[in-house]
């Protein structure tokens, strides 16, 4: 029968020590990438294969909330199927987890934002170790902080004194790539608007806006209009027709969340479809229908299953394993064309 290989084994074929051959095989810190993945290649070559229930007995249990607030929930469900996915993968690692989302309306309304705040104040009160948060800020967040729970948001940021880290796509190279494509794309006659999901602060609407504005500066590209919705469909709706009537030279919109279908249904009601460029954000069944139509000519997207993923992995690591994660973690944007839409 074939010797069960150990980490005395790896270490002494790396000539290295069996402390620094655990932490690399566990995703402690203290080991260099290089290193770690040395550490990994030699264990795949040699056959190791990790004792699953060992590691879990030897560790103590972590519990983590999982939630999800935003006005749509098509949006926040794949930040979810994201944490799912990640406490899958760890799943022999002695996680306990719940998941709480929020699929009742616009989350930002008084009801909303309440039912959010009391959500909070149980995860709170239970006792969770962690919570990885795709939400706005509200005033439950202070009291995670009070009770030392372990926070990390994902998506969107709130202010840096209530959690430990953040990670979210770059949303001020999201707003650059979009000035940049309008700029080729577009009549250089023509201004253009952004319909922006919130106003200015640490959101990451206003960091698109801030990016798209130093990218219009340089091409040079007129920006006619900066106009807010706030997640809202309805207002989003007025407000396009608003934008479309006061900037009658308008010739592309950027809008810059997820909120752009009614923004498109008031560009298709002054039969504008095709004529005004539109880049919006992120992906949903109706703008896939709209971009094989050529009425959106791209989207911009900041992918929320691998925010959830990553968040829940690093977040899972910093409480069991002391991982220290950066303050704010950022994921590179990516841009869905009509050529590559079968891929998002």
């Amino acid at each position: 029968m074939r010797k069960r290989v150990t980490i005395y084994d790896i270490a002494k074929e790396l000539g290295i020590s069996t402390a620094t051959v655990n932490r690399a095989l566990t995703g402690k810190p203290k080991v260099s990438e290089k290193t770690r993945a040395l550490v990994l290649r030699q264990a795949k070559e040699m056959g190791y294969q990790v004792n699953f229930l060992a590691r879990s007995l030897a560790r103590r249990p972590v519990t983590i909330a999982v939630l999800g607030y935003t006005n749509f929930p098509e949006f926040h469900n794949r930040f979810m199927d994201g944490a799912r996915s990640a406490a899958e993968e760890l799943r022999d690692f002695n996680i306990n987890v719940e998941y709480f989302s929020y699929g009742e309306g616009l989350s930002n309304r008084p009801e909303g934002e309440a039912y959010l705040g009391h959500i909070l104040r149980s995860v709170a009160d239970q006792g969770y170790d962690g919570a990885l948060i795709c939400a706005k800020e509200v005033e439950g967040f202070r009291y995670l902080q009070e009770k030392g729970v372990f926070v990390a948001t994902a998506v969107n940021d709130i202010d840096p004194m209530l959690r430990q880290f953040c990670l979210r796509y770059n949303g001020r190279v999201a707003g650059r790539i979009a000035a940049e494509l309008l700029y080729r794309w577009m009549d250089r006659g023509k201004s253009v608007a952004i319909a922006s999901g919130g106003l200015p602060g640490h959101s990451i609407h206003s960091e698109t806006v801030v990016g798209f504005q130093e990218q219009a500066a340089d091409t040079p590209l007129r920006i006619a209009m900066v106009y807010y919705h706030y997640d809202s469909e309805e207002l989003a709706y007025r407000e396009t027709h608003r934008v479309l009537t006061e900037c009658p030279d308008l010739g592309a919109i950027y809008v810059n969340s997820f909120n752009s279908r009614e923004v498109i249904h008031a560009i298709r009601e002054r039969d504008l479809a095709g004529k005004i460029l539109l880049i919006t954000s992120d992906i949903y069944q109706e703008l896939r229908e709209y971009m094989t139509q050529g009425i959106v000519a791209a989207s911009i997207f900041q992918n929320q299953y691998e925010q959830g993923r990553q968040g829940f992995k690093k977040l899972y690591h910093a409480i069991a394993d002391g991982l220290q994660v950066e303050d704010t973690v950022l994921l590179n944007p990516r841009i869905i064309l009509r050529s590559n839409l079968e891929l998002f």
